[in-house]
């Protein structure tokens, strides 16, 4: 009898069980890989763009608190320097000032020193300037012989001024007349309006912003509001760090050890973060160097709540790789049948397995194609599309849908508020006010201002009466409208039966002169060809082309986007010329200098109310004798 070798066997089943699960290990774990990877890597980031649009927004706030000031200041000098105002007539330049500081609440006051010190001051709160002499302090005298020779205009450090009784950063500009300086023009701001203009940001969206000087100080922070430096330490006009009373901020330049690997890759800002308590607090912020030689850091702070906010994905990952599995054994038996019996129970162990893995891998991925299918509806805006996602008894899942889901809503809702808002203010205006949260910086720009009004509407009022003359309005408007924006204007007034339309603003237009003309040609042949209302009806046009300004204006509860200036002035003056001529659209010589293959025709110069020189006009004729087109208008109109 033949002795059987002995050798180390395993058994066919623990292989099936083992090989199995480690299938479903392997499926699970590559699914959960690249679902989490491609998720950290999009949370990454969103929360990147997201803080790096943060910071820009507080340093936008910033420039829109004191932009102004260095745009009132050179208007102010200019006029100086221009004669309009002169430094001698005190009355005259009391009221001007007064004025400006009416139109500047972020200022405390302005003041005119001239080159021996004397100085001529306003208050804010007060209706008589201040005079007074500084030539016996020397850090004037220093500050007045270097200032002599300045070019520019500049911020400069904080100082404690005993006027005011509190910190101020000033905004420093020289007056030259003739060549020759003539003193200095100073705007102050005070940390205490700069913090609490900082606060009210707080308040509205939960963070804590701030302003460091040089690092170490404080410039701006909500705790700043009432501050006054220490009567015996005027000599540091601003507060460290260290003594502010704000532990979270002490820890601004002493953070964790700890990466926030959400935040990785920022390039435009900084982030760091910091246990304070039993709460983690994130700072975003960067250097700005613009408001004088020392850095200011602009930022804010936020409490995430937890210390661990940071960790929750790493044990997501920890917890899918983990898994134990039970290995199974051999029994006794032939060995064949043994075999036999084995090969199919791992067959079947494998069938199962893969099976197993497969509708693991399907159950698994299906909740994020869901929602990677209703992104990219929503980054191809077809909010339309968004289906609802449903919940899911996965946490993670779940609590992803549930958000997505507010999201998307918060998307439709902002887009209805944008189309709502865009049916009283045109819609580049709209869209602006939402990207900048309701903030609409005014703007200075070259356009054509086209001043369209209706013929005998004071008749029409009266035989139509009130319900007759708004159904007459609206008709005509609504062609109106649809006419100027296929031509790229942009109806910024409805004044009674007149439209207001720019071009080129508040869109930007090249060709904003021709289009213009085209309109004018459009609207006038409409008018022409169709009655409104049952009623015929003439219009009148007067087109400009310009330097204007373009904002919202009114009080601080009820603004009104519109534009003003010269250019619009010009432009309503030539559409009331058309009754005088008899003309009905009437082009000014800027206008006309810009374009070219129209049908002007030179009506002569006139004398018009508010121009200092005499103004070349132009009627504009039937046809547009461009390489483009002509085609006579009325073939275009609709």
């Amino acid at each position: 009898m033949t002795e059987r070798a002995t050798h180390y066997r395993f058994p066919i089943t623990a292989i099936a069980v083992v090989g199995s699960g480690a299938l479903i290990a392997v499926a699970v774990g590559v699914s959960l890989f690249l679902g989490l990877s491609s998720a950290t890597e999009n949370t990454r980031r969103l929360m990147v763009s997201r803080s790096e649009t943060l910071v820009d927004a507080l340093e936008r706030r910033i420039e829109s608190r004191l932009r102004p000031v260095a745009w009132q200041a050179r208007s102010v000098v200019d006029q100086i320097r221009s004669g309009n105002l002169k430094l001698d007539d005190t009355r005259a330049l009391n009221a001007f000032i007064l004025g400006a500081l009416s139109a500047s609440p972020q200022v405390a006051g302005i003041a005119i020193v001239d080159p021996r010190a004397r100085v001529l001051g306003w208050e804010r709160d007060a209706m008589r300037p201040l005079l007074e002499d500084w030539s016996s302090r020397p850090e004037i005298v220093e500050w007045l012989e270097d200032a002599a020779s300045w070019q520019r205009p500049s911020w400069r450090a904080p100082v404690w001024t005993p006027v005011l009784e509190t910190t101020i950063v000033r905004h420093d500009m020289p007056i030259r007349i003739d060549g020759e300086f003539a003193g200095m023009f100073t705007h102050a701001v005070t940390v205490s309006d700069l913090s609490r203009y900082l606060a009210s940001v707080g308040a509205r969206t939960g963070i804590i912003p701030f302003i460091l000087y040089d690092h170490d100080h404080i410039l701006a922070h909500p705790f700043l509001i009432d501050w006054t430096p220490d009567a015996t330490d005027r000599e540091q006009p601003l507060v460290a760090l260290d003594a502010l009373g704000d532990s979270v901020l002490e820890r601004i330049w002493t953070p964790d050890d700890r990466e926030l690997f959400l935040l990785d890759g920022m390039t435009e800002a900084s982030a760091s973060g910091a246990t304070v308590g039993d709460d983690y607090y994130v700072f975003l912020y960067r250097d700005i160097h613009r408001y004088g030689q020392a850095p200011w850091t602009i930022g804010a702070y936020v409490n995430t709540g937890t210390s661990d906010v940071f960790g929750w994905l790493s044990e997501i990952v920890r917890a899918a790789l983990r898994g134990e599995y039970a290995n199974g054994g051999t029994g006794d038996g032939d060995e064949f049948e043994r075999l036999i019996a084995a090969a199919f129970a791992g067959l079947a162990v494998f069938v199962v397995s893969v099976a197993l893995a497969a509708w693991l891998g399907v159950r698994a991925s299906r909740p994020i194609r869901a929602l990677a299918a209703a992104a990219h509806s929503i980054e191809s805006q077809r909010l339309d599309r968004v289906p609802m996602l449903p919940s899911s008894r996965v946490a993670e899942f779940d609590d992803a849908n549930r958000s997505f889901n507010q999201m998307a809503a918060g998307l439709r809702e902002r887009e209805l508020i944008r189309e709502t808002l865009g049916r009283f203010v045109p819609t580049d205006v709209a869209r602006t006010l939402l990207t900048e949260g309701g903030e609409l910086a005014p703007v200075q720009s070259e356009a054509t201002v086209l001043f369209c009004d209706l013929e005998g509407f004071t008749a029409l009022t009266e035989t139509l009466g009130p319900a007759g003359i708004v159904e007459l309005l609206n008709e005509y408007f609504e062609a109106m409208v649809g006419i100027l924006e296929r031509h790229h204007g942009v109806v910024t007034q409805f004044q009674g039966d007149a439209i207001l339309a720019t071009f080129n603003v508040p869109a930007p237009d090249p060709a904003h002169a021709a289009n213009a003309l085209r309109a004018a040609h459009e609207i006038r042949s409409a008018v022409r060809r169709h009655e409104f209302s049952g009623r015929r009806i003439g219009a009148r046009i007067g087109i400009n082309t310009g330097r204007l300004v373009a904002g919202a204006v009114g009080a601080k509860g009820r603004l009104s986007y519109t534009v003003y200036g010269d250019a619009v002035n010009l432009a309503a003056r030539l559409e009331a010329l058309n009754k005088e001529l008899g003309t009905r659209i009437l082009v000014s010589g800027a206008t006309a200098a810009r374009v070219e293959g129209f049908d002007l025709e030179a009506r002569g110069e006139f004398d018009i109310r508010g121009q200092t020189e005499r103004v070349a006009v132009y009627t504009l004729g039937e046809t547009e004798r461009s390489d483009r087109s002509t085609i006579p208008v009325e073939a275009e109109t609709p």
